[in-house]
């Protein structure tokens, strides 16, 4: 498979497009320190700042609360805009009507939302580097995370989280039945056909998330959503690298050692977890994102009585490439609104939100501000929940993000979820769905004024 440079990736421009979504580990570490602390004053007044968050995000709030108790919250809890629900936007644009109610912070759950409010008629997000937020902030960040906060080189959100996929790894299962853990996408799929025949009932990933386009094709490099100029998209279903993810996954699926439930269903901890006929649960293997930390793997999620059996590796290489590339499936985005009266308190408050380790050490996912984030990562490891340290494999996979899916107006995990995934629960295979979700993307990409293209 083509090893896709990202040399030729589009520069930050006003326009609600993503930009370059590569990832790599920040080399500088310095901590947060006093800069931002110095330069903004305490808030001006009694008014309490507005926040609206989802209800994962309500203990990184309390938490900076507790920590700054001089600071004023009205914290509102909403759906953060999940699964492209535009709630964010359709609330934006009623207050933008009545000219009032806008809040001073809001968390998006979606890694596009900014392409889509930082532009008209929104003109939602305040910009951050023109004096709210230094460079001593922004230069923290682990490189590319902030790249679908900036339009035409303004910074208009901060990244709260970062989402790439490792290999999640059941090691007593892994000992047990005397597999080795892969490192090529091919040694997974041929441990997942032995599984199917020699170990039925346990699986080695899923198939039924509205997520697992980012998780397989992302990683296969399929160029299905790859903005490569202005308003033109590169969008080729039958690139021989979507077919062979495609052709990979395909087996896996019809002997049902990849999962067809959705990881977040209420009976997904019944059917894969532990029982007295599957003592280590039924999960061998899980390609997936580094939120399943918090998420499906922990002491009070659905998988938790799996403590001490779970360990991330690497992400999978596909045989033959020069790199390895992983998904990138969300990551969440702290927005200031243009309508705050007070943008120096507000901005205080936002940067301690995004980067404090006070936070950031209460956040589901790995934070994109590099100090926060060895915080972070120094608490999962201390859990003793683990079956050996996070750490490497989430400090490798940081860099590992493919830059060729781009971040555009049109949400790719919505139209998979819409457009694909009843098929396949319906027994379709991958490869049949590769021209569906190719056709999908094209018609909300030339809705939009894109020109869709089959080749760069």
């Amino acid at each position: 498979m083509r090893d896709m440079s990202t040399s030729r990736r589009l520069g930050e421009r006003r326009r609600p497009l993503a930009i370059l979504a590569a990832t790599g580990l920040a080399v500088c570490m310095a901590a947060i320190g006093g800069s931002i602390t110095s330069a903004v004053p305490a808030q001006a007044s009694s008014t309490p700042i507005v926040v609206w968050i989802d209800a994962a995000r309500m203990l990184q709030v309390k938490a900076y609360e507790k920590a700054n108790p001089s600071v004023k919250l009205d914290v509102v809890t909403f759906d953060a805009g999940a699964n492209g629900s535009g709630s964010i936007e359709s609330k934006v644009s009623l207050f933008n009507r009545v000219g009032h109610g806008w809040p001073d912070i809001v968390f998006s759950a979606e890694a596009n939302d900014v392409q889509k409010l930082g532009v008209a008629p929104f003109n939602f997000p305040t910009v951050l580097n023109q004096g709210l937020v230094p460079s001593s902030v922004t230069n923290n960040y682990a490189a590319g995370t902030l790249s679908p906060c900036y339009i035409g080189g303004k910074l208009e959100c901060l990244r709260n989280d970062v989402a790439f996929d490792v290999l999640w790894v059941n090691v007593p299962l892994m000992k047990e039945f005397g597999y080795t853990v892969p490192t090529t996408w091919q040694q997974w799929q041929a441990i997942g056909e032995s599984v199917a025949k020699n170990h039925p009932g346990y699986i080695v990933g899923s198939i039924g998330d509205d997520f697992d386009d980012e998780i397989y094709l992302q990683a296969a490099q399929c160029p299905i959503n790859d903005e490569i100029n202005s308003y033109t998209l590169l969008d080729n279903p039958a690139n021989r690298n979507c077919v062979a993810m495609a052709n990979l996954l395909d087996p896996l699926q019809k002997d049902g050692a990849l999962s067809p439930s959705y990881v977040f269903a209420s009976t997904y901890g019944k059917q894969y977890g532990v029982s007295s006929s599957y003592p280590n649960g039924h999960v061998l293997l899980m390609p997936g994102p580094a939120w399943y930390s918090g998420a499906i793997f922990c002491g009070t999620c659905e998988l938790s009585e799996l403590k001490g059996t779970i360990a991330a590796y690497p992400p999978l290489q596909w045989e033959g490439s020069p790199k390895t590339w992983t998904g990138d499936v969300g990551g969440g985005l702290w927005i200031m609104s243009s309508h705050t009266t007070d943008p120096q308190a507000v901005a205080k408050v936002l940067v301690g939100l995004a980067t404090s380790t006070v936070s950031q050490d209460q956040s589901e996912g790995y934070p994109g501000y590099v100090p926060a984030a060895k915080s972070w990562i120094a608490e999962q490891d201390a859990s003793g929940f683990w079956a050996a340290p996070l750490a490497p494999a989430f400090a490798q996979a940081a860099s590992e993000v493919w830059p060729g899916w781009t971040e555009t107006p049109w949400d790719t995990i919505g139209i998979w979820t819409d457009s694909v995934l009843p098929n396949l629960t319906a027994g379709d295979s991958v490869s049949s769905q590769l021209s569906v979700l190719g056709a999908a993307i094209s018609n909300y990409a030339q809705s939009d004024g894109f020109t869709v293209v089959t080749k760069a």
